[in-house]
């Protein structure tokens, strides 16, 4: 990865903030909907707001499982983004269609998990692609694009 060109280093660390985004902003926006989850399935706010609490336990979880996966030679990092990307992806359907209480409770623990390769290794493959003499001003990238 350091032999890339700049463009296509700029690209994926660019990739790998979008990714890194999308599940922070995955947490943070449950909390504009709590009223509605209180509304809909009936539960005090402080129930409501595990779905947050176990979004956060979800990809504080998973990087203890995604991190090593990633970091196999036969798989590699790539295998791991993706499919975990496509599977965050689809389990919102389920998640934004929850029947009940405990359905999206599970779901939100389930994508949090899911959604953590990003957070855990996207430091990894910064470093990877910058020599140690640019790698700060990567992750100081990265780190900007989380909350950006």
């Amino acid at each position: 990865p350091r032999n890339w060109s700049r463009i296509k280093r700029f690209f994926v660390t660019f990739e790998i903030c979008l990714l890194t985004f999308s599940v922070y902003i995955g947490s943070a926006i449950y909390t504009a909907g709590i009223q509605d989850v209180m509304q809909v399935f009936g539960v005090s706010q402080v129930a409501a707001t595990l779905g947050l609490t176990l979004f956060v336990a979800g990809y504080g979880l998973g990087p203890m499982v995604w991190s090593p996966l990633s970091e196999i030679p036969q798989i590699g990092r790539n295998p791991v983004y993706i499919i975990t990307l496509a599977l965050f992806v689809v389990l919102q359907v389920p998640t934004a269609l929850a029947t009940n209480f405990g359905m999206l409770l599970a779901f939100r623990f389930i994508t949090g998990f899911i959604g953590s390769p990003s957070l855990a290794t996207g430091g990894a493959s910064i470093g990877d692609m910058y020599s140690p003499a640019k790698i700060t001003y990567g992750i100081a990238v990265w780190g900007v694009g989380a909350i950006c």
